[in-house]
C-alpha cells in the first residue's frame, strides 16, 4: 500500500484540454479517474489544486491509500476509486484493519461476519490480509472480534 494525492475537479474538466493538457505536462500524474487527478507528491497534487482553484474548477483535495490487488465489498464505489492497476480508498472515511490472533475457526466465522461491513479487502503475498470498514463501523468491528474471541489491530492510515 502507499498513499496518493487525489485533487478532484469540476466535472467539465473534460471539456476543458487546455488544463488537462497543462496538468500532465507540469506534473507526474499518478492516474486520472472520474474527474480526479492522482499523485504521489504532494507537491504535484498542490500545483494542480492551485491551478483549478484559480480557473474555478477545484473541488476537494484528499488523501488516499493505493492497493495493487483485493476484493471489493457492496460499499466500495462510496468510498473508494478503482483503476486500471489498482484501488485507491479514502483514508478520512474507513478504518483498516489485520486480524492478529485467534483460532482458525473463529477467524474464518469472524472474517465471514465482517464481510457485510467490509469496503475492501487488500491482498498482497507478503503483507497479511487488511480489512477496510467505514470509519464509523470500527465500534462493531471490536465488537464481532470479540464475540468470536479473535483480536485485531486497527492501522494508523495517516501515517
Amino acid at each position: 500500500m502507499k498513499i496518493l494525492f487525489g485533487v478532484e475537479a469540476s466535472y467539465i474538466i473534460q471539456d476543458v484540454p487546455e488544463f488537462m493538457n497543462l496538468i500532465k505536462r507540469e506534473t507526474e500524474l499518478f492516474d486520472f479517474q472520474q474527474s480526479t487527478f492522482l499523485f504521489e507528491q504532494m507537491a504535484h497534487a498542490e500545483f494542480t489544486r492551485s491551478v483549478l482553484a484559480e480557473a474555478g474548477l477545484f473541488e476537494e483535495f484528499f488523501t488516499l491509500w493505493y492497493i495493487k490487488s483485493g476484493v471489493k465489498g457492496e460499499t466500495f464505489d462510496d468510498f473508494a476509486i478503482e483503476t486500471d492497476s489498482g484501488f485507491c480508498l479514502f483514508t478520512e472515511f474507513l478504518s483498516a484493519f489485520t486480524i492478529t490472533g485467534g483460532s482458525a475457526v473463529d477467524i474464518r466465522m469472524a472474517v465471514y461476519q465482517f464481510q457485510e461491513h467490509l469496503v475492501f479487502t487488500a491482498k498482497d503475498e507478503e503483507v497479511p490480509l487488511v480489512y477496510f470498514s467505514e470509519l464509523h463501523l470500527k465500534d462493531l468491528i471490536i465488537g464481532i472480534a470479540e464475540a468470536y474471541d479473535i483480536q485485531v489491530s486497527f492501522l494508523d492510515l495517516d501515517k
